[in-house]
């Protein structure tokens, strides 16, 4: 696919309309009742499905096809707080679950167009994600708090350390920690290791962002 194409701004614009219809819809009786299950359903198929996907077709390797990128952990996470309704496990979603599947959304690192079911499965699951964790916030009412902001970006970096011994071992380059993929914004960061002191940065103002929103909304509500 080519990024900010007319396929690529299509599918982000239903995805948003998707998005501002949870929010305005929230007290539906849908919402509060059955969505989440449906929410948390696409995201379990759709990282399963990919997995069984290029097991079936033989691209399946430990370098790359493990589901150990954020995003990836963030849909099956998601999936999870969304049946269990667990705060904490939400709290931390919203900014880590928000952020890495905003980036994935805006620059896909996808060799694929639609209607190819690669394509699908991507834009549904990260979608998905971000509607999930809209869903906790907005319909669950879980309100996170500054504190877990920081305990977000703790977590996200000691899973980064981790990913980095991964990347040595495999050979692999799970969350870009190795090289940068050819269309990220990581690219405006210059080269390594650079660009991941930069990210560093730009994820705590991403995170801020997202805490500022949840704030504005909640006081919206209160009213």
């Amino acid at each position: 696919m080519t990024a900010f194409s007319i396929e690529h701004l299509s599918t982000l614009y239903i995805i948003l309309l998707l998005e501002v219809g949870l929010i305005l819809f929230r007290q539906a009786s849908f919402a509060r009742t059955k969505l989440r299950f449906w929410l948390a359903a696409i995201l379990i198929l759709g990282e399963v499905g990919y997995q069984i996907g290029i097991a079936l077709v033989g691209k399946w390797t430990l370098r790359n096809s493990l589901p150990l990128e954020v995003s990836d952990l963030s849909a099956l996470l998601t999936a999870i707080a969304l049946l269990t309704r667990k705060r904490p496990l939400a709290a931390i979603l919203y900014f880590v679950g928000i952020a890495s599947a905003l980036q994935a959304l805006l620059t896909p690192d996808l060799n694929a167009s639609f209607p190819d079911l690669r394509y699908i499965q991507f834009f549904a699951t990260h979608g998905a994600t971000i509607l999930g964790c809209t869903y906790l916030i907005a319909v669950a009412g879980i309100r996170p708090t500054y504190r877990a902001l920081w305990f977000a970006a703790a977590w996200l970096n000691a899973y980064a350390v981790l990913m980095f011994i991964v990347n040595r071992l495999l050979n692999a380059n799970y969350m870009y920690l190795m090289h940068k993929p050819k269309l990220s914004a990581l690219n405006l960061f210059g080269p390594w290791p650079w660009y991941l002191i930069w990210a560093e940065l730009a994820m705590l103002i991403e995170f801020h962002l997202l805490y500022w929103i949840s704030r504005k909304f909640a006081g919206r509500r209160r009213k």
